[in-house]
């Protein structure tokens, strides 16, 4: 397998590529409709330092950060979820993504940021269900259809207090947005959210699809 450094000298200026050299550029690339073998996977994880809670000079130790790469379509569930090598705070998904099985990330330290790409169609029990997490916000893209029940059980999030469900979302299951520290919530009218697990302080929104 040819290297991109090799790659690129085949197509430089007043090259003459063959049709060997664009079977070599496309052999090196997955096709989204081609399925990863197990041993295909190679998620790049860097580090990341974990500051303490009052003061942001002291470091208290160290968390991984999870970039799954295109033409993935399904994480497993258990797979990624809290273990003693296996301490995640962020995590990238591709564009690719169709489905996150049950407790996937269950009772993982993740931080800041987690967006679920729009690709993503389902979002199965307890994916996300986690005392430990404190996240500051959940990007849903439209085009998430299904949340089952505690998918995001997040109790231990202080800084998420607002939420937008978006319209293409059909079906919440009991406890999926059980995060106690929301106080605004925008869905689509007609949504069903009573068994979501929204505070009852909080404040539903309702819009419309126009």
């Amino acid at each position: 397998m040819k290297t991109k450094e090799e790659l690129r000298l085949l197509f430089e200026n007043g090259d003459k590529p063959t049709q060997e050299d664009f079977w070599a550029l496309l052999d090196s690339y997955w096709h989204k409709s081609e399925k990863l073998g197990n041993n295909a996977l190679d998620l790049i994880t860097y580090e990341e330092f974990i500051y303490s809670p009052t003061d942001n000079m002291e470091i208290i130790g160290i968390d991984s950060v999870t970039v799954f790469p295109e033409g993935i379509k399904i994480i497993g569930g258990l797979k990624f979820a809290i273990a003693a090598k296996n301490r995640i705070s962020k995590i990238q998904f591709p564009s690719s993504l169709e489905r996150i099985r049950a407790y996937a990330f269950t009772g993982q330290y993740l931080t800041g940021a987690l967006k679920i790409p729009g690709s993503c169609k389902v979002i199965e029990s307890t994916a996300f269900s986690s005392a430990v997490a404190n996240i500051s916000e959940l990007i849903l893209e439209n085009g998430v259809e299904t949340i089952a029940d505690g998918a995001f059980q997040i109790s231990g999030s202080k800084n998420l207090t607002e939420l937008y469900i978006p319209k293409s979302v059909k079906s919440v299951g009991q406890n999926a947005f059980n995060i106690p520290s929301l106080k605004k919530v925008s869905a689509l009218s007609g949504l069903d959210l009573s068994s979501a697990g929204i505070p009852e302080t909080a404040t539903i929104m309702r819009y419309f699809d126009l």
